[in-house]
């Protein structure tokens, strides 16, 4: 998804949610970041906490805050639904390549 940096800038981010823990990456022009964290709290996590919590990893020890880009006209709860059912569609995957992970989308031919 497409975030931006407190200067201004656009930058991408990468989420792997797993039940305890999750691993994400910023990518923007110029560096590439990664963050992790684990706890059993995750499991339990609504989605808006947990992109809440991604956004303060960043922010706290990395020196990056951002903010989530929500469409005009989009409620945050629209958005958050949006994210969700996002990350559960078996056409989205993710892509490791020379260290970064990037999402890619099965297309069908026909």
């Amino acid at each position: 998804m497409l975030v931006r940096l407190d200067d201004g800038d656009l930058a991408s981010l990468t989420v792997i949610r797993e039940p305890t823990q999750f691993f994400a990456q910023l990518r923007s022009y110029g560096f590439t970041e990664h963050a992790s964290a684990s706890s059993p709290a995750l499991t339990e996590m609504q989605t808006g906490a947990f992109l809440d919590t991604v956004a303060s990893v960043f922010s706290i020890f990395r020196d990056r805050p951002f903010a989530y880009i929500i469409a005009d006209g989009m409620s945050r709860a629209d958005w958050l639904a949006a994210m969700e059912e996002k990350a559960h569609d078996p056409r989205f995957g993710l892509m490791e390549r020379d260290g970064e992970i990037s999402y890619c989308m099965t297309v069908p031919v026909n």
